[in-house]
């Protein structure tokens, strides 16, 4: 017996060419499947394991949905579209390079994450330090990526490997989450998210010199911010309480550059006015004064 033939426009062609054919749904007996030489075996709605940059940018572009794009979905009764505009700090070839292999479909920027896509942010998400305050607060008995990604920590008990490090170890180096350089992602910042990591960071960059200030709504955890001019020196350090609406800003004009972290690791590391915090790719490296 053939397989059924499907029309063109309803193939999944990453599933064609490289998943092979799937026996689900076709009524066919035991015989007839091996017959057709085809496996039994059920594959595992499992995620390939993804290096960490991949993960990087698939928690950024997770993070900024379209809300006009998916509300139309909505209307239009497309209830599963999560329409996300891939942010700038995602160059064309990596973008490229997630769609081919799979973990994002769309045109252009417009793009939704694929189920391998969903798959691995699920198992990067029950690998961290919230993994058991969503196994206490979930409602649903099955796993939902919603949930999971909005579920905040309540407890510094369950910390992360990197988080063991003491400021012994620090090695003038931290992660950064993303850059915000555009309106969008700088009036974002770090609202709704996930707690930074113990050296982990956001980067703003501003396109002149000036007081900018900052505030820390619809942040669950609290932030230290450090003020950079031009030259990436640092000329203040502020701090912001968590969920705390009222306007932080530096004791100077000529900030260029802002980095936010947990709130007393600059302290923590001796880090302090005068010194400087330079970005090179993922990382913001510290230089300090002589």
């Amino acid at each position: 017996m053939p397989i059924p033939i499907k029309p063109v426009h309803s193939l999944d062609l990453h599933a064609e060419l490289f998943d092979g054919p799937s026996m689900e749904g076709l009524g066919l007996s035991d015989i007839q499947i091996q017959l057709l030489g085809v496996s039994q075996t059920p594959r595992k709605a499992e995620a390939a394991k993804l290096s960490d940059r991949y993960l990087t940018m698939l928690k950024s572009i997770d993070s900024n949905t379209d809300v006009l794009v998916t509300a139309a979905s909505y209307v239009a009764l497309h209830k599963d579209s999560n329409v996300c505009g891939v942010p700038t700090e995602i160059s064309d070839n990596d973008l490229l390079a997630m769609k081919t292999a799979g973990l994002l479909t769309g045109y252009g920027r417009s793009v939704e994450l694929t189920e391998r896509a969903k798959l691995a942010l699920r198992d990067h998400y029950l690998s961290i330090d919230n993994v058991n305050e969503f196994r206490k607060q979930r409602t649903k008995d099955r796993f939902d990526l919603d949930e999971a990604r909005n579920v905040k920590a309540s407890s510094n008990k369950f910390r992360k490997v990197g988080s063991w490090l003491t400021s012994k170890e620090f090695r003038d180096e931290f992660d950064v989450r993303f850059v915000a350089n555009n309106d969008k992602l700088r009036t974002k910042g770090l609202m709704n998210a996930e707690p930074l990591d113990e050296y982990e960071v956001v980067y703003f960059e501003f396109d002149y010199p000036d007081s900018y200030s900052f505030w820390n709504k619809n942040v669950s955890f609290p932030l230290s911010l450090a003020f950079l001019d031009k030259n990436h020196k640092i000329v203040d350090i502020k701090d912001m309480e968590a969920d705390d609406p009222k306007s932080v800003g530096p004791d100077s004009n000529s900030v260029v550059f802002v980095v936010e972290a947990n709130k007393g690791l600059f302290k923590k590391l001796g880090i302090g006015v005068g010194d400087k915090l330079l970005l090179k790719g993922n990382k913001l490296i510290l230089s300090k004064k002589t």
